[in-house]
C-alpha cells in the first residue's frame, strides 16, 4: 500500500497536478499593439476574422474599431455590453503587489492564486474547479481575461496602477 501511495505521489509531482483546477504556468498573452499592427499590415484582413477575440481587444482600447470592423468579426458590438463595467465601482476588487507590470502578475503562480481567490463569485463558487482561460489580452498595464468552470465563464478587466492590482467583473455566462 505504501508503494502504491508513493507511486501516486511521484506521478502527481512528475505530471504537475493542477493547482486550483489547472496548471498555473501556462500563461499566454495577446498584446494589443501587436494585433493592431498585424491588422494594419494584413493584405487580406478578412482572413484574420477569427484569429483573436476582438471584443477583448476593443475593451482594452476601442479607438481602432473601424479597423477591426474590416475583419468581418461578427460580435464586435458585444464590447459595448461590457464597457459600462470598465469604470471603478463598488464591485472593484484587488490586492496590493510589488509587481511593476501586469504581465508579471499573470506569470506569477501566487498572484494567479490570489486572483482566483478574490474573484470568487456566485458563478464560480468552487475555486478548485475554476481555471484561467488563456490567452490574457494586454495593453500596457491593463488586461482582459476570463476564468471558467464546468458551467460558467466570467470575464474581467484588470489594471495595475501604483502597486495596486484592480479587477472589475465585466460579466459572466452560466450554462
Amino acid at each position: 500500500m505504501k508503494k502504491y501511495l508513493l507511486f501516486i505521489l511521484i506521478a502527481l509531482i512528475i505530471f504537475q497536478l493542477p493547482i486550483y483546477g489547472q496548471s498555473l504556468n501556462k500563461s499566454s498573452f495577446v498584446i494589443y499593439e501587436e494585433v493592431i499592427n498585424e491588422l494594419k499590415s494584413a493584405k487580406n484582413i478578412s482572413q484574420l476574422e477569427n484569429k483573436y477575440d476582438y471584443v477583448f481587444i476593443l475593451l482594452l482600447d476601442s479607438t481602432n474599431i473601424d479597423l477591426i470592423i474590416k475583419t468581418g468579426y461578427p460580435y464586435i458590438n458585444e464590447f459595448r455590453n461590457y464597457a459600462a463595467s470598465l469604470a471603478l465601482s463598488k464591485k472593484t476588487i484587488g490586492f496590493v503587489t510589488e509587481k511593476q507590470y501586469i504581465k508579471e502578475i499573470f506569470n506569477d503562480e501566487n498572484s494567479l492564486k490570489r486572483i482566483l481567490t478574490c474573484t470568487k463569485t456566485n458563478n464560480s463558487p468552487d475555486i478548485p474547479m475554476t481555471k484561467f482561460d488563456y490567452p490574457v489580452y494586454i495593453k500596457g498595464n491593463t488586461a482582459v481575461f476570463e476564468t471558467s468552470g464546468p458551467t460558467w465563464t466570467d470575464t474581467y478587466y484588470a489594471r495595475l496602477e501604483k502597486g495596486i492590482f484592480q479587477i472589475n467583473w465585466l460579466g459572466g455566462i452560466i450554462e
